[in-house]
């Protein structure tokens, strides 16, 4: 057989850095008899890619249009480093005995990369992928992904503690007669917040109109807009639901006040910065969902701001429960990253996958027999434990 085992494994257990942190490992390499190579190489890169299909007139050779497609996309580059670790491209064969063996790789991050992010029309990805290069042969390749977090302190951002505090209000038509108001009013106490967060939002309903609201949904949707420049220049804005809670009913004539929480969960954080291809941003939906087909629902958005570190005298997060089944890592900024030092007493916290997930971890060219590539793969964001909410 040759080759049993070919995979790469992180010295750190999260796989998760910020940049400026160095990457490394262990490429491991499993060999029943012994073999000849040429050597083993190791490539540690990050880079972003958008891509969707459009639609679009096309003229025919008669002069006449008729409708088509094109698919467009967009690419950057952030860094690419290649080398040998153990023979070269230009050398001769070496012999690798049986067995098991391990051959340590590293990697500086640079400081202005930003976050991984995984959605169906683009992703924002970093890779380390091994290749045991063989002489006359084709090559043996592994490729593993792993998360790089981009910090966003909440503190440096001057609206994410603002207070938010607004009223919308409805009239519904019947027979030309116009009813009595359905009004809403919500207010939050900042717009910043952390995965692990609850974000409380109050909520006031005076419905005088003879409408029901069958419930009060609070939705925070992720809003993305990637960018195409190949074949030509495009864009594409796509609404995902991340969270939602709701209550109701509220009947025609009646009132209702109350205060709901929304969890974050783990998410990366807004603006997807140094990426020019990719725009991140949150807003919380609230949605007065009414009775009746012909009845439009009351709705307004709201901005927020998901971030890596929280907001100062806004809540505090608890030390995490220890599981003895997981590593623990605290929260280690990379040197030159300015962090606050109001924060000695703030938990690491741990790292949970993204629902959303890399669809392929196939990229165009590369052969379908790689280790590793089928492997699914979700980024990995910090997430506090703030404890129960009293």
């Amino acid at each position: 057989m040759g080759l049993k085992d070919f995979r790469v494994i992180f010295d750190n257990p999260w796989s998760t850095y910020y940049p400026g942190q160095t990457v490394s490992g262990n490429i491991i390499v499993v060999l029943d008899s012994t073999k000849k190579i040429r050597g083993i190489s190791v490539k540690i890169k990050g880079f972003a890619n958008t891509c969707w299909t459009t639609d679009k007139q096309e003229m025919d050779e008669r002069g006449q249009y008729r409708e088509g497609t094109e698919t467009v996309s967009g690419h950057e580059e952030y860094f690419e480093t290649k080398y040998y670790l153990v023979g070269s491209a230009s050398g001769g064969e070496i012999e690798v005995q049986s067995g098991e063996h391990k051959f340590p790789f590293k990697c500086a991050l640079p400081m202005n990369i930003p976050s991984s992010f995984e959605s169906d029309f683009g992703y924002v990805r970093y890779i380390v992928k091994a290749t045991l290069d063989r002489p006359w042969k084709f090559d043996h390749d592994v490729k593993i992904p792993f998360t790089v977090v981009q910090p966003f302190d909440l503190n440096q951002e001057q609206r994410a503690s603002e207070k938010v505090q607004e009223e919308m209000t409805k009239t519904f038509c019947c027979l030309c007669c116009a009813s009595a108001p359905l009004t809403v009013n919500y207010s939050l106490p900042v717009r910043g917040y952390v995965p692990g967060q609850a974000m409380p939002v109050a909520i006031n309903v005076e419905n005088a109109s003879g409408v029901t609201v069958d419930t009060v949904k609070l939705v925070l949707c992720k809003i993305v807009t990637f960018r195409a420049t190949t074949p030509s220049t495009d864009t594409r804005t796509e609404e995902i639901v991340v969270a939602e809670v709701g209550k109701g009913p509220v009947e025609g004539g009646g009132t209702a006040e109350y205060l709901q929480y929304l969890d974050i969960p783990p998410l990366p954080p807004s603006n997807l910065a140094n990426c020019g291809i990719i725009d991140l941003e949150y807003n919380l939906k609230i949605v007065a969902c009414v009775s009746g087909w012909y009845h439009r629902n009351l709705s307004r958005n709201t901005l927020i701001f998901v971030g890596t570190i929280p907001l100062v005298n806004y809540q505090t997060p608890s030390a995490p429960l220890m599981d003895p089944s997981k590593p623990e890592i605290g929260w280690t900024p990379p040197e030159g990253i300015a962090t606050s030092n109001l924060y000695p007493n703030l938990p690491p916290p741990s790292y949970e996958e993204s629902t959303n997930g890399a669809r392929s971890l196939w990229e165009r060219g590369e052969s379908d027999h790689i280790f590793g590539i089928t492997n699914r793969f979700a980024p990995k964001y910090p997430v506090y434990n703030f404890g129960p909410v009293q």
